[in-house]
């Protein structure tokens, strides 16, 4: 059986591994702290960052989150408004009361009857505005005004939705910049954790090697060991309904393989690593969920994962 240090590979586990080393710094006085003074404001300062960078990341998925709620409603009333609007234009089209040329004032193939595609927010807004435009230019050269619904009524649906629309598209923008920003951070944070486990492994480099690590995890250095044949099990539910998820990809750090739930969300990871261990849960509907968890060696452990819906 081995073991060897491994440094943090998930957000999670880098800010677990902060909080710890200085958790165990500010608890000793200044003459028993082990860290160099340059390393531990470095550590100050890397984990005020990494705390702010996450606050802001939550922060941005809240207002995400209510963003989505305001713009389902006004997406898919703007979106049936566009599909009634097409269908007025081809049925009168088809009844002569408008002529087929009439269908280049909005953008459309004169050719055919289809619409184009409107399947995202881009999309969608810009075809409200072509339809909008090209509307006023048809009945400004002559053409005859569309019911049922009419431009009017058109344009109020969108006077209220694409505001809506447009602020949901904004909020993912600020939650991607805050992704970005955490990111920007990790290769400062790697270096202070690496300068924080080097620092403390010399101070406890006499010690046996198991009662080195157990004292050195004190101060936030994890590792990880490799041992008996065990399971890592759980269940990953959505955050909100405690509904089960299928098919949400697990994959345990520094692991060459992943694992899928089940139809029940309940998973299953054979794997002979243990001591200090990250993973991480995707789905294509739901933010990344990570999890630092400890393990004994040839034990089973049980963890659990509630994943937020974008």
């Amino acid at each position: 059986m081995s073991s060897s240090k491994k440094s943090p590979r998930t957000n999670i586990g880098r800010n677990e591994s902060m909080l710890k080393a200085k958790t165990k710094k500010d608890s000793v006085s200044p003459e028993d702290n082990i860290l160099s003074n340059k390393t531990s404001s470095n550590l100050d300062d890397a984990l005020d960052d990494y705390t702010k960078a996450n606050a802001a990341i939550t922060a941005a998925t809240v207002a995400e989150s209510k963003a989505m709620a305001a713009a389902i409603p006004q997406r898919k009333l703007l979106t049936d408004m566009v599909g009634h609007i097409f269908s007025a234009i081809n049925h009168n089209i088809s009844f002569g009361s408008i002529p087929r040329s009439a269908r280049a004032f909005y953008g459309l193939d004169v050719n055919n009857n289809r619409t184009p595609a409107y399947n995202t927010d881009v999309k969608l807004l810009k075809i409200v505005t072509d339809i909008i435009k090209g509307d006023k230019d048809r009945t400004d050269a002559g053409g005859m005004v569309i019911t049922s619904p009419t431009i009017i009524q058109f344009a109020a649906v969108n006077t209220i939705a694409r505001p809506i629309i447009i602020a949901l598209s904004n909020t993912k923008t600020n939650l991607a910049k805050a992704k970005s920003d955490l990111r920007d951070l990790n290769s400062n944070t790697d270096d202070v954790l690496l300068h924080v486990s080097t620092e403390v492994e010399m101070e406890y480099s006499k010690l046996e090697a198991s009662a080195k690590r157990a004292m050195c995890r004190e101060w936030g250095v994890r590792y990880i060991s490799i041992g008996t044949l065990s399971d890592v099990t759980g269940k990953c539910t959505d955050s909100e309904t405690g509904l089960p998820l299928e098919n949400v990809v697990i994959k345990i750090a520094g692991s060459g393989k992943k694992v899928v739930t089940d139809i029940a969300g309940d998973y299953v990871d054979s794997t002979t690593m243990y001591d200090d261990l990250e993973l991480a849960a995707t789905h294509p509907l739901y933010i990344i969920a990570e999890k630092a968890f400890t393990k004994e060696n040839g034990v089973n452990v049980v963890v659990d994962i509630k994943m937020v819906k974008k």
